[in-house]
């Protein structure tokens, strides 16, 4: 299977009602569609959009997608566009990232970087928040901001 997406779309389709599927198919703090996969799958090339007011606002790539648990999935080799209202991308990359869908917590397993045209910034780690969209790179960190967003601070 390519997608998880795909995955989770086949298997609802050949369930022929909900009323088949067990009353705690999907537990607080999981996520529906990991409960048709058994922990330790994996699934390679996933991308997952997404969307606000029906724009891509971000779009995430993984080489691959390992199931951990019913509510934490592991991802490597992962690629992140952030998109503002202007469209400019912030790009985040890392070898691994892990996910746990109960705290809404991902941090990085490895060193991470960000890519954007006002600055680049490198750091061990990272932890970001999914509902509060908010994150922060662990140091060591080295930051550059780029000439132009400091002569447009300054004026």
């Amino acid at each position: 299977m390519k997608n998880l997406l795909t995955a989770a779309a086949t298997v609802l389709m050949c369930a022929t009602a909900h009323a088949q599927l067990p009353s705690d198919a999907v537990g607080p703090g999981e996520f529906p569609g990991l409960q048709l996969l058994p922990v330790g799958s994996v699934i390679k090339g996933i991308t997952v959009p997404r969307y606000e007011a029906h724009k891509v606002t971000a779009l995430m790539r993984a080489g691959e997608m390992t199931v951990a648990s019913r509510t934490t999935i592991k991802l490597k080799d992962i690629n992140v566009r952030l998109l503002d209202a202007k469209g400019a991308a912030t790009i985040a990359k890392a070898p691994g990232v892990e996910y746990d869908f109960t705290s809404k917590h991902a941090f990085t397993t490895g060193k991470v970087t960000l890519d954007d045209e006002r600055f680049t910034a490198e750091g061990t780690k990272a932890l970001y928040h999914s509902e509060s969209q908010r994150g922060i790179v662990i140091g060591p960190v080295r930051t550059t901001i780029s000439a132009t967003q400091l002569n447009k601070t300054r004026k």
